[in-house]
C-alpha cells in the first residue's frame, strides 16, 4: 500500500470521527440541574429521565453524589424533565426551549411522599443561563431568506446576535525601518 492511500485512508477515518462531534457543536444544547430535598439537602440517585415534547425520546440519567445532572448535547427543541426517587413524590416539569450552545439550568425539589404522587412544577426552568456568559442566537430560515444580505456575506448574520459588532479597521502608521533618530541636544 503506498503512502498517499495510507494518508487518504487516515484522512477519511479521523473526519468520521470528528463529524459527530463537530455536528454536536453547533445544533445542540446541554440541560443540566441539582435535585434537593425540602430542607435543600441534595439527593443522590435520584432517576432523571429528559423527555423530549416533540418526539417523546426519553434519556436517563442518575444524581451524583452532588446531586447533579447533566445531559449534554440534546437537539433543540422543546423538552421536560421528570424525576423520581425512592421516598419521594414524582416531579415533571412544564416544557422548556433548548437553545443552540445553551446550558439549560433546570434544578429541582423533591417533596417527600408517596411514589404514587405525581407533582407538576411550573416555572422551573429559568431562562437566563448562569453557568456560563457566552451567547448565542438561532437565526431561523425565514429570516435568512428575507434579511437583504449585501453582497451575499452570510458572516453579517452574527450581527444580529445582541452583543456583536463589526470590527472597525485600525489605521496604523506606515513603519520606516532606516529612520533618522535625532539625539537629544546637551545642555552646555
Amino acid at each position: 500500500m503506498s503512502v498517499s492511500k495510507i494518508i487518504r485512508f487516515s484522512s477519511i477515518v479521523v473526519a468520521a470521527l470528528l463529524l459527530p462531534a463537530l455536528y454536536a457543536q453547533f445544533e445542540a444544547g446541554t440541560v443540566v440541574g441539582t435535585i434537593h430535598d425540602p430542607s435543600g439537602a441534595v439527593v443522590v440517585g435520584c432517576k432523571v429521565v429528559l423527555e423530549s415534547v416533540g418526539t417523546g425520546v426519553k434519556v436517563e440519567a442518575r444524581s451524583d453524589s452532588n446531586g447533579n445532572y447533566e445531559f449534554v448535547n440534546q437537539h433543540l427543541g422543546a423538552y421536560r424533565v421528570l424525576a423520581e426517587a425512592p421516598g419521594f413524590q414524582s416531579l415533571a416539569t412544564d416544557a422548556f426551549e433548548v437553545t443552540v450552545n445553551a446550558r439549560q439550568r433546570v434544578d429541582l425539589t423533591l417533596q417527600v411522599g408517596q411514589a404514587t404522587q405525581n407533582v407538576t412544577v411550573t416555572g422551573a426552568a429559568s431562562l437566563l443561563e448562569t453557568d456560563n456568559s457566552s451567547r448565542g442566537q438561532l437565526i431561523n430560515q425565514a429570516e435568512i431568506h428575507e434579511l437583504p444580505l449585501n453582497g451575499r456575506a452570510y458572516a453579517d448574520l452574527t450581527l444580529l446576535s445582541p452583543g456583536v459588532a463589526r470590527k472597525q479597521p485600525v489605521r496604523q502608521q506606515p513603519r520606516r525601518f532606516f529612520q533618522r533618530q535625532r539625539r537629544p541636544q546637551r545642555a552646555e
